[in-house]
């Protein structure tokens, strides 16, 4: 009982315990040599892209476009935004375990 009366009745009312919080799955802790990608939907250019336009700026060289990222690459190093071209790249060329 939670001590609240019906106001018409006068009767003491039984409330249903709120519901349980739902939380998010946490993701395990990766270990050394370990990579894991997954989509991204927000709103972020490419990391690899845009290392790629300012060293074409700083060159003086023609710049190529800046893309949108859909997709994060994380280690134990930390985290990278990229795009889809950029992500089969690295994919190619990992020597980490993918989780």
């Amino acid at each position: 009982m939670n001590g609240q009366l019906d106001l018409f009745t006068g009767a003491a009312t039984d409330r249903a315990a709120a519901p349980p919080k739902v939380r998010r799955a946490v993701k395990a802790p990766l270990e050394r040599g370990q990579v894991r990608y997954a989509s991204f939907g927000g709103q972020r250019d490419c990391d690899d892209c845009w290392q790629t336009q300012a060293a074409a700026n700083a060159a003086g060289t023609p710049v190529p476009l800046r893309r949108r990222a859909s997709s994060s690459r994380e280690t134990t190093a930390g985290k990278a935004y990229l795009c889809e071209p950029h992500k089969l790249d690295r994919q190619a060329s990992d020597t980490e375990v993918q989780v």
